[in-house]
Protein backbone atom coordinates (compact mmCIF):
# COMPACT_ATOMS: atom_id res chain seq x y z
CA UNK A 1 0.00 0.00 0.00
CA UNK A 2 1.46 3.85 -1.34
CA UNK A 3 0.21 6.24 0.53
CA UNK A 4 -0.37 9.82 -0.59
CA UNK A 5 2.08 12.57 -0.09
CA UNK A 6 -0.61 14.58 1.75
CA UNK A 7 -1.31 12.02 3.61
CA UNK A 8 2.05 11.18 4.81
CA UNK A 9 2.73 15.13 5.55
CA UNK A 10 -0.71 15.38 7.74
CA UNK A 11 0.59 12.42 9.43
CA UNK A 12 4.03 14.00 10.19
CA UNK A 13 2.46 17.29 11.39
CA UNK A 14 0.37 15.38 13.69
CA UNK A 15 2.69 14.07 15.74
CA UNK A 16 3.96 17.44 16.68
CA UNK A 17 0.66 18.96 17.71
CA UNK A 18 -0.37 18.89 21.24
CA UNK A 19 -1.50 15.18 22.50
CA UNK A 20 -0.42 14.18 19.03
CA UNK A 21 1.71 11.09 19.95
CA UNK A 22 -0.37 9.60 23.09
CA UNK A 23 2.00 6.91 22.87
CA UNK A 24 4.86 9.21 24.06
CA UNK A 25 7.93 10.72 22.70
CA UNK A 26 10.95 8.51 23.11
CA UNK A 27 14.91 9.34 22.70
CA UNK A 28 17.25 6.82 21.29
CA UNK A 29 20.45 8.58 22.31
CA UNK A 30 24.40 6.96 23.33
CA UNK A 31 23.54 8.45 26.62
CA UNK A 32 21.12 6.38 29.03
CA UNK A 33 19.25 9.43 31.05
CA UNK A 34 19.05 12.89 30.41
CA UNK A 35 22.26 15.01 32.10
CA UNK A 36 21.67 16.73 34.89
CA UNK A 37 21.51 20.39 34.45
CA UNK A 38 24.06 21.05 36.58
CA UNK A 39 26.59 18.78 34.78
CA UNK A 40 25.37 20.95 31.26
CA UNK A 41 29.28 22.27 31.14
CA UNK A 42 30.99 18.22 30.81
CA UNK A 43 27.71 17.17 28.77
CA UNK A 44 28.24 20.00 26.15
CA UNK A 45 32.01 19.61 25.75
CA UNK A 46 31.67 16.14 24.83
CA UNK A 47 28.80 16.94 22.69
CA UNK A 48 31.48 19.77 20.43
CA UNK A 49 34.64 16.80 21.00
CA UNK A 50 31.88 14.45 18.78
CA UNK A 51 31.03 17.34 16.65
CA UNK A 52 34.05 18.53 15.74
CA UNK A 53 35.89 17.84 12.55
CA UNK A 54 37.18 15.03 11.73
CA UNK A 55 33.10 13.99 11.83
CA UNK A 56 34.44 10.40 12.38
CA UNK A 57 33.34 10.08 16.00
CA UNK A 58 29.93 11.17 15.49
CA UNK A 59 29.63 9.09 11.84
CA UNK A 60 30.21 6.39 14.35
CA UNK A 61 27.22 7.29 16.10
CA UNK A 62 25.51 7.08 13.07
CA UNK A 63 26.19 4.15 11.77
CA UNK A 64 25.14 2.61 14.81
CA UNK A 65 21.68 4.12 14.35
CA UNK A 66 21.68 3.20 10.64
CA UNK A 67 21.76 -0.25 11.65
CA UNK A 68 19.34 -0.33 14.35
CA UNK A 69 16.66 1.84 11.64
CA UNK A 70 17.91 -1.13 8.78
CA UNK A 71 17.19 -4.09 11.11
CA UNK A 72 13.82 -2.50 12.30
CA UNK A 73 12.84 -2.33 8.73
CA UNK A 74 12.97 -5.97 8.63
CA UNK A 75 9.68 -5.98 11.05
CA UNK A 76 8.40 -2.40 9.96
CA UNK A 77 7.45 -0.39 6.70
CA UNK A 78 9.35 2.66 6.46
CA UNK A 79 8.66 5.74 4.34
CA UNK A 80 11.47 8.03 4.23
CA UNK A 81 11.59 11.80 3.59
CA UNK A 82 14.34 14.32 3.67
CA UNK A 83 14.81 18.30 4.13
CA UNK A 84 16.62 18.11 0.79
CA UNK A 85 14.70 16.19 -1.14
CA UNK A 86 11.16 16.38 0.50
CA UNK A 87 8.70 13.99 -0.27
CA UNK A 88 7.69 10.62 0.72
CA UNK A 89 9.81 6.93 -0.65
CA UNK A 90 9.96 3.43 0.23
CA UNK A 91 13.28 3.09 0.29
CA UNK A 92 15.54 -0.13 -0.18
CA UNK A 93 18.09 -1.22 2.05
CA UNK A 94 21.14 0.62 1.13
CA UNK A 95 19.39 3.69 0.43
CA UNK A 96 17.95 3.78 4.21
CA UNK A 97 21.48 3.19 5.68
CA UNK A 98 23.01 5.80 3.90
CA UNK A 99 20.14 8.34 4.75
CA UNK A 100 20.85 8.07 8.29
CA UNK A 101 24.78 7.38 8.04
CA UNK A 102 25.40 10.23 5.85
CA UNK A 103 23.27 12.77 8.46
CA UNK A 104 26.14 14.55 9.99
CA UNK A 105 27.83 14.33 7.04
CA UNK A 106 28.97 18.21 5.33
CA UNK A 107 31.06 19.03 2.84
CA UNK A 108 31.22 22.26 4.32
CA UNK A 109 31.67 22.78 7.81
CA UNK A 110 29.68 25.65 8.28
CA UNK A 111 26.81 24.31 6.13
CA UNK A 112 23.74 22.30 8.37
CA UNK A 113 23.63 18.83 8.58
CA UNK A 114 21.12 16.52 7.13
CA UNK A 115 17.21 15.94 8.46
CA UNK A 116 14.82 12.84 8.17
CA UNK A 117 11.69 11.64 9.06
CA UNK A 118 10.67 8.47 8.96
CA UNK A 119 7.33 7.33 9.08
CA UNK A 120 5.90 3.74 10.14
CA UNK A 121 2.64 4.47 8.31
CA UNK A 122 0.82 0.85 9.34
CA UNK A 123 2.14 1.35 13.37
CA UNK A 124 1.40 5.48 13.06
CA UNK A 125 4.85 5.90 14.60
CA UNK A 126 7.45 8.52 13.45
CA UNK A 127 10.90 8.84 14.13
CA UNK A 128 13.33 12.06 13.42
CA UNK A 129 16.91 12.27 13.10
CA UNK A 130 18.70 15.22 12.54
CA UNK A 131 22.30 15.41 11.82
CA UNK A 132 22.95 18.01 14.35
CA UNK A 133 21.75 16.05 16.97
CA UNK A 134 23.38 13.04 19.07
CA UNK A 135 20.62 11.16 19.58
CA UNK A 136 16.89 10.20 17.59
CA UNK A 137 13.51 11.09 18.47
CA UNK A 138 10.58 8.10 18.19
CA UNK A 139 6.76 9.46 18.21
CA UNK A 140 4.14 6.85 19.54
CA UNK A 141 5.49 3.34 19.02
CA UNK A 142 3.17 0.92 19.49
CA UNK A 143 4.40 -0.95 22.57
CA UNK A 144 5.43 -3.92 20.59
CA UNK A 145 7.64 -1.26 18.49
CA UNK A 146 8.43 0.23 21.31
CA UNK A 147 10.46 -3.16 22.85
CA UNK A 148 11.84 -3.78 19.37
CA UNK A 149 13.44 -1.06 19.26
CA UNK A 150 14.97 -0.75 22.76
CA UNK A 151 15.72 -4.70 22.04
CA UNK A 152 17.82 -3.19 18.69
CA UNK A 153 19.22 -0.23 20.64
CA UNK A 154 20.54 -2.62 23.73
CA UNK A 155 22.57 -4.26 20.73
CA UNK A 156 24.15 -1.31 18.97
CA UNK A 157 25.28 -0.12 22.29
CA UNK A 158 22.71 3.00 22.81
CA UNK A 159 19.75 3.36 24.79
CA UNK A 160 16.20 4.34 24.75
CA UNK A 161 14.66 6.61 27.37
CA UNK A 162 11.43 8.47 28.04
CA UNK A 163 11.93 12.29 26.08
CA UNK A 164 10.18 14.98 26.66
CA UNK A 165 6.17 15.08 26.54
Amino acid sequence: MTESQDYCDALRESFFEDGGSPRGIWVIDFLPRRVPREAGDRYFAAEDFLRAPPRTRMSRLYERYASLVLRLSCYYRILASTEAEGGWTEPDPETLLRLIETLPDRPDPDSPAGCVTLLFPDERGLLTADGEDLYMTLYNPPEEMLETVKALAAAEGVFVRRGAE
